[in-house]
């Protein structure tokens, strides 16, 4: 856990199928491999919320995740809390976000649809899980060594606002009427006052 939030700290529904299924992966010199499928249209967002989440990315990833609703089949393949090292996350304007759950060994400069860094758990008001809402793709700031940003679902990811890294949230298993690449979501519960608040009690 030590490691963990050093690393975070330092470092941090199913889709109808229509065509053939498309997986996009990215490394590090930002090279994007793909198959082919029709793109699935979302609501407009904001910010670096706007964008189309392709398909065969969605049908991908939320089949590979679907398990992942239930929190101790999330933990058995690798994931783990991060509401020590950095309690959890909610604006106050743009709406609530959560609790993730990250996977250590997949924080690195590799990104895939199927294999997501974090999970974001909503939260009921007294602190517990309700539900699996989005996932978070992570690359570290210093392992990232391409002029251009790192991009998976078509939308490249960007810099954190205090974390020295870059992320895009794809809101997967709740929809979000502020886009489906939003760091915030409005149909998600603010953060309990029960529970740290990452900005507020963690750093």
């Amino acid at each position: 856990m030590k490691k963990l939030a050093l690393l975070v700290a330092v470092g941090l529904a199913l889709a109808a199928c229509a065509g053939t299924a498309e997986q996009t992966t990215t490394s590090r010199a930002g090279t994007t491999t793909t198959t082919t499928a029709p793109p699935a249209t979302t609501a407009p967002g904001h910010d670096h919320g706007a964008g189309e989440a392709p398909t065969g990315d969605v049908v991908a990833a939320t089949l590979t995740a679907a398990g992942f609703q239930d929190v101790s089949v999330a933990e058995a393949s690798g994931y783990v809390s991060t509401m020590e090292a950095l309690g959890c996350f909610h604006s106050e304007e743009k709406g609530g976000m959560g609790l993730h759950y990250l996977h250590e060994s997949l924080v690195d400069d590799q990104l895939d649809v199927t294999k997501p860094e974090a999970l974001v758990y909503e939260l009921d008001a007294d602190g517990e899980i309700v539900g699996l809402v989005a996932h978070e793709y992570i690359v570290p700031i210093d392992a990232w060594t391409s002029e251009e940003p790192p991009s998976l679902f078509g939308q490249d990811l960007h810099q954190h606002s205090v974390l020295p890294l870059w992320v895009l949230h794809v809101w997967l298993w709740k929809d979000n009427p502020a886009g489906v690449f939003e760091d915030y979501n409005p149909k998600v519960r603010l953060c309990p006052e029960s529970v740290p608040l990452f900005g507020v009690d963690k750093p």
